[in-house]
C-alpha cells in the first residue's frame, strides 16, 4: 500500500508541476559591440532568457566566446576548443585574463555536458540557445552538478542575433541579469486531476482492506476447524489396537512382511498398530499418515469414520467389526493373545521405541488410554511366571 500512496503522490506532482517548476526566473540578457566599418556602438536588451534550473540566481558578466568549429556549435565533443573574437585576453587563455561567456547552440548532449565543456575553459557562464523550431522560448533545463556556473537559455531568435557579429569577428560583450520571478500555479483542471487521483486511490486502499480482514477472518476459522479435527482424529487414533510384535509368532512373519508406509520389515519388539481392516503398519508410520489423510494407506477405508466419528445421525454406517475389535482377545494367525481395555481421555498419542523399559511401559498405559493387545508384552518381560500364568489363562478361556 505504501507503494500505492507513493505514486499517487509522483502522479499528483506530475500533473501539478507539468512544463515548468513551480519556481523559475527570467534573464535579462544585455549586448553591447562596436561596428568596425562606422564605428558605431550597438546595444541591444531584452528580458529574452531563462536560468536553468540549478544555476545560480546571480548576475554575470564578460566577453563571449564561441566554439572554434563552425560545425560543432552544440560544444558536445570532449576536445571543443573555444574561441573569443577580437583576440582579447580572457581566462580562456590565461586564468588572470578576462571573464567569458560562452554561447553554444541546443542539441547532440545534454546540458549539463554542454556546461562541463565551458566550465573547464573557465568559463564563467554558459548561454544555450533554443532550436529554430522553438522560435522566442525557452525550456527548463536540468544540469544538476554543475557547480556554481550561470546557465542560461535564450530564445533561438536572440541567439542568431548575438551570433551574428560574433562570426564577423567583432567582440560582443554580454551583462545577464535576474529578471522576472515567477511561481507556477495550479489550474482548476490540475485540482480536478489530483482530486480525482485521491479519491480513486482511497476506493482502492478501502477494498484492500476489506479483502484483507475477509481473507483474515476465513483463515482464522479454518485454523479452528482443523484443530478441533485434530483433536478428534488423535481421540479415534486412540482407539486403534496396538501391538509389540515378537520373533517366531505365525500372525506376522518378519522375514517377509513389510510396512507399507516405511517399506521396511518388521523386526521383534517394533510396536504396530493394528487398523479395523486388519491391515498393520509401524506406530510410527501410520499415526502421522491417519492424522492427515484418515484413511488406510492399502485399501483406503477411512478409518475414523470406521471408529464412529464424525457420523451424521442420517447415515447409516455398516462396516464388518474384525473379531480382534468383538472380543476380549485378538487373534493374529493361529496364536490368541490377551486384550487389555484401559481407555482414557488423553489426546496426545505417545512414541514407542523397540527397548522400552518395564517403567516406561507402565506409564505408556495410564497415559495414552489406547486399547493394547501384545502379543508379548514387554512389560512383563521380567516375570516370566506371570506371563505364563496369563497366557494359560487365554488359552483356557476358549
Amino acid at each position: 500500500m505504501a507503494g500505492c500512496w507513493r505514486l499517487c503522490l509522483a502522479l499528483c506532482c506530475a500533473l501539478v508541476c507539468s512544463g515548468h517548476p513551480l519556481e523559475w526566473f527570467t534573464a535579462v540578457v544585455r549586448t553591447e559591440y562596436t561596428e568596425p566599418l562606422t564605428n558605431v556602438t550597438v546595444l541591444n536588451s531584452t528580458e529574452s532568457g531563462s536560468y536553468g534550473d540549478h544555476s545560480p540566481k546571480e548576475s554575470v558578466q564578460g566577453w563571449l566566446g564561441i566554439p572554434r568549429d563552425p560545425d560543432n556549435m552544440e560544444a558536445c565533443q570532449p576536445d571543443s576548443q573555444f574561441t573569443v573574437p577580437g583576440g582579447l585576453p580572457t581566462a580562456l587563455d590565461a586564468e588572470d585574463g578576462l571573464p567569458w561567456i560562452a554561447l553554444v547552440a541546443r542539441g547532440g548532449c545534454t546540458f549539463k555536458e554542454k556546461v562541463l565543456q565551458a566550465a573547464r575553459r573557465r568559463a564563467s557562464a554558459v548561454v544555450i540557445y533554443n532550436d529554430v523550431k522553438s522560435g522566442n522560448a525557452t525550456v527548463p533545463m536540468s544540469h544538476l552538478g554543475t557547480g556554481n556556473t550561470v546557465v542560461i537559455m535564450v530564445w533561438h531568435t536572440k541567439g542568431m542575433e548575438i551570433l551574428e557579429p560574433l562570426r564577423r569577428d567583432i567582440p560582443v560583450k554580454m551583462v545577464i541579469s535576474v529578471g522576472t520571478r515567477h511561481v507556477q500555479e495550479i489550474s482548476g483542471q490540475s485540482v480536478v486531476f489530483v482530486a480525482i487521483a485521491f479519491i480513486t486511490m482511497m476506493i482502492i486502499s478501502l477494498a484492500w482492506l476489506i479483502f484483507y480482514y475477509v481473507q483474515r477472518f476465513l483463515y482464522t476459522g479454518a485454523q479452528y476447524g482443523n484443530q478441533a479435527n485434530r483433536k478428534e482424529t488423535k481421540k479415534a487414533i486412540s482407539q486403534l489396537q496396538l501391538h509389540r510384535v515378537k520373533k517366531g509368532e505365525k500372525g506376522i512373519d518378519i522375514d517377509a512382511e513389510n510396512c507399507a508406509v516405511c517399506i521396511e520389515n518388521y523386526k521383534p519388539k517394533d510396536v504396530v498398530r493394528i487398523l479395523p481392516c486388519n491391515h498393520i503398519f509401524h506406530r510410527l508410520c501410520i499415526d502421522p499418515w491417519l492424522l492427515e489423510h484418515r484413511t488406510c494407506p492399502m485399501c483406503k477405508l477411512d478409518v475414523i469414520k470406521a471408529l464412529g466419528f464424525w457420523v451424521d445421525p442420517e447415515e447409516t454406517l455398516d462396516i464388518p467389526v474384525p473379531e480382534s475389535m468383538a472380543g476380549s482377545s485378538l487373534s493374529v494367525g493361529t496364536l490368541s493373545v490377551a486384550q487389555e481395555d484401559n481407555r482414557s481421555e488423553a489426546n496426545n498419542l505417545l512414541s514407542y521405541s523397540t527397548d522400552d523399559s518395564l517403567s516406561q511401559c507402565n506409564s505408556a498405559k495410564e497415559d495414552a488410554g489406547e486399547t493394547t493387545a501384545l502379543l508379548d508384552d514387554p512389560c512383563n518381560e521380567d516375570a516370566p511366571g506371570e506371563q505364563q500364568q496369563q497366557t494359560s489363562g487365554s488359552h483356557s478361556s476358549h
